[in-house]
């Protein structure tokens, strides 16, 4: 499951089992499909963005810091490049 949360606060913008995580080089482009409002919302954030795979035996935490989203509207999908990411035991 993907949980995409406001780092202040932690509010959550999105949840979803439906997306990709491809690793690039030393980046992770993270491909969700969305509504408008939900991407909106996240982008509305995109400066203050936690990122979970939640997975059964382990959490991976990716973020940017140079914040790269894309939401491309007609087809639904956002797009997030991170550039850290870090794995906890469960």
């Amino acid at each position: 499951m993907l949980m995409i949360r406001h780092s202040i606060g932690s509010r959550l913008l999105c949840q979803t089992t439906n997306y990709r995580i491809e690793q690039q080089d030393d980046r992770w482009l993270i491909s969700l499909s969305v509504d408008e409002e939900t991407a909106s919302t996240v982008l509305d954030f995109k400066d203050e963005l936690n990122i979970f795979d939640a997975k059964e035996n382990e959490k991976t935490w990716y973020y940017s810091s140079d914040v790269k989203i894309n939401f491309r509207p007609e087809e639904n999908l956002l797009l997030i490049l991170a550039d850290h990411k870090t794995v906890y035991p469960i």
